[in-house]
Parts: C-alpha cells; sequence; structure tokens
C-alpha cells in the first residue's frame, strides 16, 4: 500500500479518486496524464510516486515539465504508444456527410457519434434562407456553381415537401387509436384508450409522434444528398487525431483538407505535443494517384455489373480441380488465388467493379501487369512509416462485397472490427427507393431527385472529380468490400437484425446470415440470435420502452 505523508495526500486528492487504493482513477489533468504514464516503464515508484516527485512543484502541476517529457519521448525516442494515454473531444459541425465518413472512417483509438438521419429531419433553412447543406468554396467559384445550387435545392425542397405528407401516410397505415404499445412496463401493450392515468396518456402520445416521425426520417433520408450538413462529435487519443488530421491533409476533398487544419489547431490547445507530427502524406498521394492512372488504363471499357447485394467471396476453390488437372500443386494454386485476390483488393478502391470482376480480370493477367498493380499500390517506401493500404488486410475468412444504398453503408461501416474498402460515392451505380415511397405515391419525384443528382455529378466530375461526389443521394448504392472474422459475424450479424433497425441494413444482416450457412452450416447455426422477420414499425416497442426508462428516472429524481 502507498504510504504519503497528511500533506501528500492532501496535494493528490485533488488530481486521483484515491491516495490510497490501488486502484483509482485520474482527474483534474487534461493534456497531462499520459506524460506521468509515460514514466511507468522507466520510474520505479507509481503514478502517485511519479506526480509527486517529477511534476508537482510548489504544489502545483509543472505543466512546463510534462510538456518537455511528451516532446523528448514522442519525438526524440518516437514512443507512439504515450500517444494513446491522452485523450481529447473534438466537435465537427455542419460539416458534408462526406467529410463524416472519412473522419469515422479513421478506425482504432477514436470513438464517433453522429447526428442520425433516422430521428433528424433536415427541412429547415438556415438564418440565411439557405438548405443546410454544404457550398463547397471551389465550386461556387466556377462555373458550375448556379448547377449545384438549383440541384441542392431542388432535392431539399423536394425532401421537406414530402416531411408532412409521408407522415401523414403513416398516420393512415397507424391510426392512433390503433397503435398500441407496453407504456407502462408491465408487459402488455394497451391502446390510448385504455389509459386512465395522464402520465402514461402523455407517454402514449409521444410514442406515437416518434414512431410516425422515425418512419418518416427511415423513408425520406433516402432523397438526402452527401452535401447535407451534420455534427459529428469523437473521443480519441493522442496518437488516433495525429492520423486523422494527417489523413484529412491528405485527403483529395479540399472540404477535409479545411477540418484537418481547423482540428490541428484546436488539439494544439489541448495536446499540442501529440499532434505535432501531424502533416500531410506525400506518400499516400503518390500512390493514390498511380492507382487512379493504373486502374484507368488496365480496366478501360470494363463495365461495373450491377446485379448482386450481399456475396460472401469465395477462396477461389472452383478452380482447384481445372488447375489440378493442369499439373500445379494445390499449394501453389491457392497461394495464385491469395495474391490475385490481394491484387483485386489494391484496385477496388479505384473503380466501380465488383471484386468478382477484377479477380476474373487478374486470373487472365500476365506477371508483369500484376507486378505493375503491386509496385504502384506499394509504391516507393523511404520508411517503415510509409505504410501501404488496406488491401494486404485481404485474407479475412468471410469478406463481404456489398452493393447497397449509403444509408445502409453507413450504418454498418461503424463496425470497427472489420476491414472495409469502398470505392468512390457517386450516383451511377443505381438508386434504392424505399416501397412506402412508392406505396405513398411519391416515387416520380424521388427519381427526379435521382436524375438531378446524376446530371449535376457528371457534369461536376471532369473539373471536380471529388466535389462531385457531393451529388450522391442516401438512396443511391456504393459498392463496398467487409472482412470480418467468426466472432465479429456474431456480433455484427446478431446486432443487427434486431427489430429496431433499419429495414435496409436488417435485410444485409439476414442476407450475410444465410451465405454463411451455405459455407458453414454449424457457424451459422451457433449465431442464432438473428431475426428472420420484417418489421413495419421497427421501433415502436423500444420508443415505449424509452417512456418506461424515463418514468423510472423521474422516480428516482422526484
Amino acid at each position: 500500500m502507498p504510504n504519503f505523508t497528511p500533506e501528500e495526500k492532501k496535494l493528490l486528492e485533488k488530481y486521483v479518486t484515491s491516495v490510497d487504493d490501488n486502484v483509482f482513477a485520474v482527474r483534474n489533468m487534461p493534456g497531462l496524464v499520459g506524460a506521468i504514464y509515460a514514466r511507468y516503464s522507466r520510474a520505479p515508484g507509481g503514478f502517485r510516486d511519479t506526480l509527486l516527485k517529477e511534476f508537482i512543484s510548489e504544489g502545483n502541476i509543472d505543466a512546463a515539465r510534462a510538456q518537455d517529457l511528451i516532446e523528448r519521448v514522442l519525438i526524440a525516442f518516437g514512443d507512439d504508444s504515450v500517444g494513446e494515454l491522452e485523450g481529447a473531444h473534438v466537435s465537427f459541425e455542419e460539416i458534408s456527410m462526406i467529410a463524416t465518413k472519412e473522419i469515422e472512417d479513421r478506425r482504432i483509438g477514436g470513438s464517433p457519434i453522429e447526428q442520425s438521419t433516422r430521428y433528424v429531419f433536415y427541412d429547415q433553412r438556415d438564418n440565411n434562407g439557405h438548405w443546410m447543406y454544404v457550398r463547397p468554396p471551389e465550386i461556387m467559384n466556377s462555373e458550375h456553381a448556379s448547377t449545384y445550387i438549383e440541384t441542392m435545392d431542388f432535392i431539399f425542397s423536394t425532401y421537406a415537401d414530402l416531411v408532412e405528407p409521408m407522415q401523414q401516410y403513416y398516420r393512415k397505415l397507424k391510426p392512433v387509436e390503433l397503435a398500441e404499445y407496453d407504456i407502462n412496463g408491465d408487459g402488455h401493450k394497451e391502446h390510448l384508450t385504455e389509459l386512465t392515468d395522464n402520465n402514461d396518456i402523455k407517454a402514449f402520445q409521444r410514442t406515437y409522434k416518434m414512431d410516425i416521425r422515425t418512419k418518416a426520417c427511415d423513408t425520406l433520408r433516402y432523397l438526402l444528398p452527401l452535401s447535407t450538413k451534420t455534427n459529428v462529435g469523437i473521443f480519441g487519443n493522442g496518437r488516433f487525431f495525429q492520423g486523422l488530421i494527417s489523413h484529412c491533409y491528405t485527403s483529395d476533398i479540399p472540404e477535409v483538407q479545411r477540418l484537418g487544419e481547423q482540428a490541428h489547431r484546436a488539439l494544439d490547445q489541448i495536446m499540442p505535443r501529440y499532434v505535432k507530427r501531424a502533416k500531410c502524406n506525400d506518400y499516400q498521394i503518390t500512390i493514390r494517384n498511380q492507382m487512379h492512372v493504373l486502374a484507368d488504363r488496365l480496366l478501360a471499357g470494363v463495365e461495373p455489373e450491377t446485379k448482386g447485394y450481399v456475396t460472401l467471396v469465395d477462396s477461389g476453390e472452383q478452380y482447384l480441380a481445372l488447375r489440378l488437372m493442369q499439373g500445379e500443386s494445390v499449394q501453389d494454386i491457392m497461394q495464385d488465388e491469395a495474391d490475385g485476390l490481394t491484387l483485386a483488393h489494391m484496385l477496388y478502391p479505384y473503380t466501380r467493379l465488383s471484386l468478382a470482376q477484377l479477380r476474373t480480370i487478374i486470373r487472365d493477367m500476365a506477371p508483369k501487369q500484376r507486378q505493375e498493380i503491386s509496385q504502384a499500390y506499394i509504391g516507393d517506401r523511404q520508411t517503415r512509416r510509409d505504410r501501404p493500404g488496406r488491401a494486404f488486410e485481404a485474407g479475412y475468412p468471410h469478406i463481404f462485397d456489398l452493393l447497397t444504398d449509403f444509408g445502409t453503408y453507413k450504418d454498418l461501416m461503424r463496425h470497427r472490427m472489420t476491414t472495409q474498402l469502398r470505392q468512390k460515392f457517386s450516383p451511377l451505380l443505381g438508386f434504392s427507393l424505399p416501397e412506402d415511397l412508392i406505396a405513398a405515391g411519391y416515387a416520380d419525384r424521388a427519381h427526379r431527385c435521382h436524375e438531378r443528382a446524376v446530371a449535376l455529378y457528371e457534369r461536376l466530375l471532369p473539373n471536380f472529380p471529388a466535389e462531385a461526389s457531393y451529388a450522391t443521394l442516401h438512396g443511391n448504392k456504393v459498392r463496398w468490400l467487409m472482412g470480418l472474422n467468426d466472432r465479429e459475424a456474431f456480433h455484427l450479424i446478431e446486432l443487427r437484425t434486431i427489430p429496431q433497425g433499419h429495414a435496409s441494413y436488417r435485410r444485409v444482416g439476414q442476407e450475410m446470415h444465410r451465405a454463411l450457412s451455405q459455407r458453414s452450416p454449424w457457424l451459422a447455426e451457433a449465431i442464432k440470435f438473428v431475426d428472420y422477420n420484417d418489421y413495419q414499425w421497427a421501433r415502436a416497442d423500444s420508443e415505449a420502452q424509452q417512456r418506461v426508462k424515463e418514468r423510472a428516472l423521474e422516480k428516482n429524481n422526484a
């Protein structure tokens, strides 16, 4: 047990939750904790001993000493792990939905939360009378400005015009007098007319309102373009933020580059030493440019297939028998297929082709062309920090090639224990139209939004290839890969098929499970909490449960 003097304990109480226990939490030391923990590996005492002996001077934290240590450890010794000992919260507000994906895709060390299109209507204008979408300066200062604004205004006006009609459509499908919820948490659902308690009646009415509202949100979000303004808050450690800022600087999207600069300035005030090395990665820019040129040349004239939805990628075993007859060994065949899969992963983000198409093309390639792909993707590495991309994570036991609407993508991409590659967002692979929008009689209006989005995208593409993606709608299809192991399959599939999930990603989870059932029946059987039902009112029960929890909280605080 530690043995501190009364004076020392008094000093420590401000910074730790216990001066006596061997397990305690640290407080009131933002930006400095990492420096003290960094001494764990080289100091004989514990955190509190080190704090007292090395970092407290005349009764106060010696911030200069802490910053000096961080400087020496991070810069002189390059100990990146120290960057994981300090954290900060950063908000990115009124940014495009494209930018959110660039930020949230930095998987390790950061925990984001984003404004949800499943609960928020985007039908309001800002103080200047503008719809809530990003206006990139590059486009606004070009000949395309008026077309961009006219298209976005048309799409947002359509979305806003349908907010009340779609809620009315759902009210007719589910009139309040026919709705039933377990409002009091007794396990039985009641109609509004069966309730006598005023609090129960209010809770029922609020639940019904949210039930209708969220259903309309789920349907109408298919019309929202990726230029839509949203908010993201992130907690991350120092290493995460250094990587995030570097990625933003390296992005080909000017908005994201500017966000990197803003985040760097903000974090310089919180953890300056941890983000000091954040910078543009010229190596990654070179690789990106090389791969774009190479993919365009090698795959010119190949049209993307748009069939398929959830495809579980095989290991090339169907080619085994044929090649065995040609005298090749099993080992050589399977290694060649594995290498071809990695090469397909390399090309994948720079095309609109399916993984199956790419693998077929690569199988027919001469060794020289294969080598050209790998050399372009790996590039000229000057140091160990010039790290090739995620194509080298190919080889998971389960790889799914997915063609889903953007909304489904953004819900599922949050699973961090997976490897993901995605292609550029565009409206060119098709548009998913919700059945309820068709049934309500608004299919034509939705299709006009898609047609306007395609026209804008194609107009922007020659001069603004990165910014053209702002014209993509939530309902437009995205092609992306997800690699995962058995354990993550349990988590993802069982979580994403729960009743309150969005219908589109619930179907993806169900299809994933069906595909696994064909490959490994025993594994699919073990993943047993998979809901194959379809739910018209997906979140009705969860909304009612929320009222029960709110009532319990009110009673506890009374």
